[in-house]
């Protein structure tokens, strides 16, 4: 992600409400004070890019600013209106009361826009409220900006200590699919690398180029979740420098989907790549609470063993290693970067087989992902069999949970039984 100039544009009057509103009084005194040009930001007017990546603007007649202070403990806001602008310089005049009894040299906090301060006047929005109502659309709700500074009321006036200064940084997101294909989202997540979700932007219409607010980010991985065509899609990113509040940035997402393949790298690849390819993503998610997967799922591209195996150590092909440790094997044996190999819970093949239904095929059932695997560089298709799942049974230590992809249920089979077939999960 390149880092670009960014400058913004003014906010609509659409964030010109405050709740609850707080009440000029008639005994206030009215200030009349400067701010200087915005230098970097959103935009609401001027939507464009203009053809140079920047993004333009200046402040605008009849846009509110709120003006957060404290007279004898009590939290108020000014609301101050921007009621001319220099078409030359930029520089904008707000006026503004304040309470009667504020006295020179009172401490002010400036939110902008006037909608982006709390209720109680005690500074801005928590960002995730802020970041909550994001449509993809370049406007004024993705610039906010705070600043600093004193009242003065003897001779009425203030002082700007910090200008107010963005508070996001913008992004202009183009997505694509593996394939370099154009694709539009109706909805788009940004994640870290826990798949904690940091914005959800909901489009109204479909659309392939989106513009996000975002705070700063430190270096590291982010995920980015989205629906394209009613299917979970995924990507991830890592940032080598951390984004500055302000600038403007814009990225291609190349995203994967149900049936694309995870090379050894750890990166994603079409389902028709030669490369390293180490399994097939099976699933899509974002499962924060879970303890051993994040984002999504995936099948080796083949069974553990040619073999039939038991699901303890007992079992005469198992080598003395249980099915469990078969797949875990994998993490030596088939490395890969960024994911851990595990035999699937029950739970797991559920969300595999539910998610793969008329994704991988036609037959809306457990055949879709058995036979999804055809067409992948060095894969096989699951075998019409049964499979292990790591989650025990119950009421009986001595009983784990089979799937049989022969027709399509649950089976509680003894764990000594060496004629069931393993294939690694992995968790990413």
């Amino acid at each position: 992600m390149a880092a670009l100039a960014l400058m913004t544009a003014a906010c609509s009057n659409d964030n010109n409400d405050l709740t609850p509103p707080q009440p000029q009084k008639a005994e206030g005194i009215t200030i009349t004070a400067q701010l200087a040009p915005k230098t970097n930001g959103a935009t609401t007017r001027a939507v464009a890019d203009n053809g140079d990546n920047k993004i333009t603007a200046t402040w605008a007649e009849t846009e509110h600013i709120a003006i957060l202070y404290e007279v004898s403990s009590t939290k108020y806001v000014a609301d101050a209106e921007i009621t001319a602008v220099d078409g030359t310089t930029g520089v904008a005049t707000i006026t503004f009361n304040v309470e009667a009894g504020t006295t020179d040299d009172t401490p002010c906090t400036l939110v902008y826009p006037l909608a982006a301060a709390k209720a109680d006047h005690s500074g801005v929005k928590d960002y995730a409220d802020l970041l909550a109502t994001q449509d993809g659309v370049l406007d004024g709700d993705l610039d906010v900006r705070v600043g600093a500074g004193t009242i003065q009321v003897t001779t009425p006036g203030l002082d700007v200590t910090t200008q107010p200064e963005p508070q996001f940084s913008i992004f202009k997101f183009t997505i694509q699919n593996l394939s370099a294909a154009a694709k539009t989202a109706t909805q788009f997540k940004v994640c870290d690398n826990s798949g904690n979700v940091i914005t959800t932007v909901t489009p109204g219409p479909a659309t392939g180029t989106l513009y996000v607010a975002l705070p700063a980010m430190a270096v590291g991985t982010y995920w980015f979740n989205a629906t394209i065509d009613s299917k979970p899609y995924v990507a991830k990113a890592t940032t080598t420098a951390a984004t500055t509040a302000g600038n403007y940035y814009q990225t291609t997402v190349k995203m994967a989907t149900i049936g694309d393949v995870i090379l050894s790298d750890g990166k994603f690849a079409a389902r028709s790549s030669t490369g390293t390819n180490v399994a097939m993503i099976a699933y899509l998610g974002s499962e924060t609470d879970h303890a051993t997967y994040k984002h999504g799922l995936a099948l080796a591209l083949s069974d553990v063993s040619a073999n039939t195996l038991s699901w303890d150590n007992t079992g005469a092909n198992n080598a003395g290693k249980t099915a469990a440790e078969w797949c875990s094997d994998w993490n030596t044996t088939k490395t890969i970067t960024g994911g851990t190999w595990m035999l699937p819970s029950k739970d797991q093949w559920i969300k595999m087989i539910d998610a793969c239904k008329n994704v991988l095929g036609t037959q809306n059932n457990y055949k879709d992902l058995r036979d999804g695997f055809s067409g992948i560089s060095g894969a096989s298709n699951m075998q019409s069999d049964d499979y292990w799942s790591r989650t025990e049974y119950d009421s009986d230590s001595n009983y784990a949970w089979g799937y049989t992809f022969v027709l399509g249920y649950w089976n509680q089979v003894y764990k000594g039984y060496g004629a069931i077939r393993v294939r690694a999960c992995l968790a990413f």
